[in-house]
């Protein structure tokens, strides 16, 4: 199950500069976890946390507060995102009261592998909550597991802040998916336990157009269509990956309107694509060497109506 970048945008990634500060992380999953979370957008857990930001970060920065913890459904160092955050104060106030308390609150989202702040660090997924982290950094610290957004705390809906993050510039499409296609990772499965290594990446948020070349069925918590990728100039990026949205959210609401060969221009977060990986470990060879299995998760919606694109 390859997947195909264009090569006008693979030579872009191959002029990138190398920077030395990447790191390859190391994530080792439960076999299980990944058959259970393989298509499903979300998950819920009861999340300790350990330590929140003092208050969202400006738009400038992605306006999204940052909650670290723990969780025993996840078992892995985490941090959760709030996305448009100052909008959802009593949310916010409700992560600061419950931060060092030890004291678990409910919390949902998406959930999110990506190797971003996951240090030359290896992380092993327990199956207990662990223990606080300890060093600089409290609110971010070594990890490669998000909760990234978060979709409720308690009994506090927070869907309505999966949209566009008004006042901040996210990545260009030309800019990132190269980026992306070009990664390494490599999957070394063993009984009962699968290793992951990955190569630090980046570009959180990503502005692309997306064309639905096909429709899967839906899942409990949303949908996951296949597309094409292109730049906001129409340029073809990406033939193939696979996008989810959320159920519940003005994304999958909008995306329920289009047809195969319909348009949208479209804020997304880089996820490993755990269906992907099911798959590699099932083929083995080479697939288990091939570049990064990632999806997108849609969480903002630029377009009022769907278009067409790439004809």
């Amino acid at each position: 199950m390859p997947r195909f970048v264009t090569l006008g945008a693979m030579l872009v990634y191959i002029c990138l500069p190398i920077s030395s500060s990447f790191a390859d992380s190391i994530l080792e999953l439960n076999k299980g976890f990944i058959e259970k979370f393989k298509n499903r957008l979300t998950i819920s857990a009861h999340y300790t946390v350990d330590a929140a930001h003092k208050r969202p970060n400006p738009a400038s920065k992605d306006g999204d507060m940052y909650v670290a913890g723990r969780a025993p459904e996840i078992g892995l160092a985490t941090v959760a995102e709030i996305q448009n955050a100052k909008d959802v104060p009593d949310a916010v106030s409700a992560v600061k009261d419950a931060e060092g308390s030890g004291q678990a609150i409910d919390l949902s989202g998406v959930w999110r592998i990506w190797p971003e702040h996951g240090g030359d660090n290896t992380h092993i997924q327990q199956s207990d909550a662990g223990s606080p982290y300890e060093g600089d950094g409290p609110t971010n610290p070594p990890h490669v597991f998000e909760v990234h957004p978060i979709l409720k705390v308690g009994d506090q809906d927070l869907t309505s802040t999966l949209r566009p993050i008004e006042g901040f510039d996210a990545k260009e499409a030309e800019e990132a998916f190269p980026r992306y296609e070009g990664g390494s990772f490599e999957i070394t499965p063993s009984e009962g336990r699968v290793r992951m290594r990955m190569r630090m990446m980046g570009f959180n948020y990503v502005k692309f157009l997306m064309k639905i070349r096909k429709r899967f069925h839906r899942e409990e918590d949303g949908e996951f269509v296949s597309a094409a990728i292109y730049s906001g100039e129409e340029e073809l990026l990406v033939h193939d990956r696979r996008v989810g949205f959320v159920a519940g959210t003005a994304p999958d609401e909008k995306q329920k309107t289009m047809s195969v060969g319909d348009c949208m221009l479209v804020l997304g977060i880089p996820r490993i694509d755990l269906a992907l990986v099911s798959w590699r470990i099932r083929h083995g060879g080479d697939a288990l060497r091939w570049s990064v299995p990632y999806e997108i998760i849609v969480v903002g919606v630029y377009d009022d109506q769907p278009r067409r694109c790439g004809d």
